[in-house]
């Protein structure tokens, strides 16, 4: 499936004299998880599926029906739901990717940092072309190991050369390595490709060094 990405305020920090709005990657118009290869049901259809699925003599539910109630749990803001769906998922297909990574966003949703990242790692190791799992790392990396964020969005850029937020975030990371002259060039470049990230700069990074800041 191709992405059909939103932007969410991801972590705010401070690298040198700019402030970070690092941007994570978040399905618009209100998903936030993925469902590559599955198609994702409008919640009241999910309802009536899930009874469905516990009536007598009914088959067990498959990884494609789990993913899609844990989409509608976390979309309705019902982690621990959510969880358990993606969980399940696992059960029936233990290396699939979507359900590691879906597990990695509601952790960083909750502030679990430690745990998204062993989810996002997960994903990688099954699917190390999965761009979101290396777009939200990058997000969680970009504080306390800005290299390894730089290398992320380097590979995120790699896949895809017009993605905005990886050039305004990787623009962030590298002003906070010391590389002020690429780092503002990558937040041009950002910029330039998606506008709406202008509003994301800050005060405290220039108008005579940022368009349009």
């Amino acid at each position: 499936m191709i992405r059909h990405f939103g932007y969410r305020e991801g972590r705010n920090g401070w690298t040198g004299n700019n402030r970070v709005s690092i941007v994570s990657k978040r399905e618009c118009k209100g998903r936030r998880a993925w469902s590559r290869g599955f198609n994702v049901v409008a919640v009241g259809a999910v309802s009536a599926l899930l009874l469905a699925a516990c009536g007598s003599g009914s088959p067990p539910q498959t990884a494609s029906q789990d993913l899609t109630a844990g989409i509608a749990a976390q979309n309705a803001g019902d982690y621990a739901s959510a969880t358990k769906y993606y969980e399940k998922a696992l059960v029936n297909e233990p290396k699939n990717s979507v359900a590691l990574y879906n597990l990695g966003d509601v952790k960083q949703l909750e502030g679990l940092d430690s745990a998204a990242k062993s989810y996002y790692l997960a994903a990688l190791a099954i699917d190390p072309s999965f761009i979101s799992a290396m777009y939200n790392l990058a997000t969680l990396d970009a504080t306390g190991a800005p290299t390894d964020a730089e290398a992320l969005y380097l590979q995120v850029i790699k896949l895809s050369p017009n993605d905005g937020a990886a050039h305004f975030n990787l623009g962030y990371v590298l002003l906070s390595l010391g590389k002020r002259s690429a780092g503002l060039a990558e937040i041009n470049k950002g910029i330039a490709l998606d506008p709406s990230l202008k509003s994301r700069v800050t005060a405290s990074t220039t108008t005579t060094t940022v368009a349009g800041g």
